[in-house]
C-alpha cells in the first residue's frame, strides 16, 4: 500500500501544523507535497494490482456536497472563488484519500492509529500548556507574516494583563496578553488551553481529543495486554485533563457521549454505570460558569436566530459556501445550521447523508458480525468508530465544523473501515435506501426545529 505513507503524513500535517511553530517549515509546501505523494502511491497501488478502488457509501454524497459548495460559491461570491475552491477541494481530497487508500484492516489500523496518536499529541500539549507559567505575549507579527492570536512570549512573567502593559520592559506601542505559554509556541486564550491552526479554538481541541478515545479501547480489545491497558488509562487521563483545561462545555458533552455510547452499547446497564463513573469528574470540574458562560450562551442563541434569517434570505441554494460571515460578524457555531444557511436544503441533505452513512456503516457491521470470534476485529473497530462519531455529532452542534478537516477525516476513516470489511466479506453492503431518505429528511427537519426553538430561548 504505497499510498499510505503520503496519507499518514498528510494527517500528521493537518493536526501537527509544523509550519506554524517552526520558521524553517514556513515556506515548504507540505500540504501539496503529501497530497502528491499520496496520489502517486495510490496510482502505483492500482497499477501494480496491490489494491482495488472500492466505492464507499459516502462517496457520491461527498462529490455532490463538494460540487454544490463550488457552485454556490461561484454564484454568490465569485471574487472569493479561487481561495474557496482550494479550501473545499483539499477537504474533499482528504476524505477521498483516507477512505480509499488502505486495503484491508492493516491499512485501516495504521490510519486510525495515526489519528489516535495525533489526538493524544494535541491533548498532551494542551495539558502541559495548562500547567505552564503565565507570561507576557506581545501581539506582533507571527509566523506567516500576519497578526495572529497566539502572540510572541517576551520572557516576562505576569499575573494580570496590566503587568505586561505597565511593567518593566513594556513597549508602549505593543498590545499584550497575559497567558500560559506551552510547547511548540502555543499559548492559552483567556486561560483556556488550545492548539494551533484548525484547532486553535479550545472547543475544537476538546472535540478532537475526545473523539479519539475509543480507538485506544479498540486496540485493547484486539490484544488485551498490560501495555495496551496502560494506553487506555493514559488516554483517559490525558484527554479528560485536556478537556477540563479547555473549559469547554461542548467538550464535556462529547466525552460523556463517547463513553456512554461505547459502554452502553457494549455492556448495557453495567456499561452505563462504568461510563458515568469515568465521566463524572470531568462533568464536575470542566466547563465555564458564571457571567462568561451566560454571555457565551446568549451570543450563540443570537447566532442561531441570525442563521435562520440568512437561510430565509436564500431558501433554495443558501448563502453560498463560506459566506455566513458575509452576513453576520460571527460564524454559525453550529455545523448543521451552517450547512442549511450556506448550502440550502439540498446541500444540507447531501452533507447530512454523509453523516448518516458514516454512522450506518458501523451499525450495520455491528449487527451483521454480532457473533463469532473471527469477527472480533470488525466489532472492535466498528464500535470505536461509532462511539467516536456519536461524540462528533454532538460536538458539531456547537461548532462550525461543516467543512472542517477533522470531520472529513472521520468520514474518511468510516469509509476506510467499510473497505476493510469489504476486503474480508465481499457481500458487506451499506446504501442509502428509500426508508433511510425518509429518516434523514425527518432528522434534518427535527434539527431545524430544535435550532428554531433554541433561537427563541432568549
Amino acid at each position: 500500500m504505497l499510498a499510505l505513507p503520503g496519507v499518514i503524513l498528510l494527517i500528521i500535517f493537518i493536526y501537527g501544523r509544523p509550519q506554524e511553530w517552526d520558521e524553517r517549515f514556513e515556506n515548504l509546501p507540505f500540504l501539496y507535497l503529501w497530497l502528491g505523494l499520496a496520489f502517486m502511491g495510490m496510482g502505483l497501488d492500482l497499477a501494480l494490482g496491490k489494491t482495488r478502488l472500492r466505492t464507499t457509501p459516502q462517496l457520491r454524497w461527498a462529490i455532490f456536497t463538494y460540487l454544490w459548495c463550488v457552485l454556490t460559491l461561484g454564484v454568490r461570491n465569485p471574487a472569493e472563488f479561487s481561495e474557496g475552491f482550494v479550501s473545499i477541494s483539499v477537504t474533499f481530497v482528504l476524505f477521498f484519500l483516507i477512505a480509499h487508500s488502505p486495503e484491508g484492516f492493516k491499512g485501516f489500523q495504521k490510519l486510525a492509529g495515526t489519528v489516535l496518536v495525533m489526538g493524544l499529541f494535541v491533548a498532551a500539549v494542551a495539558v502541559h500548556q495548562g500547567f505552564s507559567s503565565w507570561q507576557c505575549l506581545a501581539m506582533t507579527q507571527t509566523i506567516g507574516g500576519s497578526r495572529g492570536e497566539a502572540g510572541i512570549p517576551d520572557g516576562r512573567s505576569c499575573e494580570l494583563r496590566v503587568d505586561c502593559r505597565e511593567g518593566p520592559g513594556a513597549d508602549p506601542d505593543t498590545e499584550y496578553l497575559c497567558e500560559r505559554v506551552g510547547l511548540f509556541k502555543t499559548s492559552t486564550i483567556n486561560g483556556r488551553v488550545r492548539w494551533r491552526g484548525v484547532l486553535q479554538d479550545p472547543n475544537e481541541l476538546a472535540l478532537t481529543s475526545g473523539i479519539v478515545l475509543p480507538f485506544s479501547f479498540a486496540l485493547f480489545e484486539q490484544k488485551r495486554s498490560f501495555t495496551r491497558a496502560l494506553l487506555v488509562l493514559a488516554s483517559l487521563l490525558v484527554i479528560a485533563t485536556a478537556i477540563i483545561l479547555t473549559q469547554s462545555r461542548g467538550g464535556q458533552l462529547v466525552f460523556a457521549t463517547v463513553l456512554g455510547v461505547y459502554f452502553v452499547k457494549k455492556y448495557g446497564i453495567r456499561g452505563a454505570i462504568f461510563g458515568a463513573i469515568f465521566a463524572a469528574p470531568l462533568m464536575l470540574l470542566g466547563g465555564r460558569g458564571g457571567g462568561e458562560a451566560e454571555e457565551s450562551a446568549n451570543e450563540r442563541t443570537e447566532i442561531l436566530a441570525e442563521g435562520l434569517i440568512i437561510y430565509r434570505m436564500f431558501p433554495l441554494m443558501g448563502a453560498g459556501f463560506r459566506q455566513f460571515t458575509e452576513h453576520h460578524w460571527l460564524t454559525a457555531h453550529n455545523a448543521y445550521l451552517l450547512a442549511l444557511s450556506e448550502l440550502g436544503p439540498l446541500g444540507m441533505f447531501a452533507w447530512s447523508a454523509m453523516i448518516y452513512l458514516t454512522l450506518k456503516i458501523s451499525l450495520v457491521a455491528l449487527k451483521r458480525y454480532e457473533h463469532g470470534a473471527q469477527f472480533a476485529m470488525i466489532r472492535a473497530w466498528s464500535m470505536a468508530v461509532m462511539a467516536g462519531f456519536c461524540g462528533m455529532m454532538v460536538g458539531i452542534f456547537f461548532l462550525s465544523f461543516t467543512y472542517h478537516y477533522v470531520l472529513w477525516i472521520y468520514f474518511g476513516l468510516a469509509g476506510a473501515l467499510y473497505c476493510a470489511i469489504k476486503s474480508v466479506d465481499p457481500h458487506f453492503s451499506v446504501k442509502l435506501e428509500k426508508r433511510d431518505v425518509y429518516r434523514l429528511i425527518l432528522a434534518d427537519l427535527g434539527l431545524i426545529g430544535a435550532i428554531f426553538l433554541l433561537s427563541k430561548r432568549g
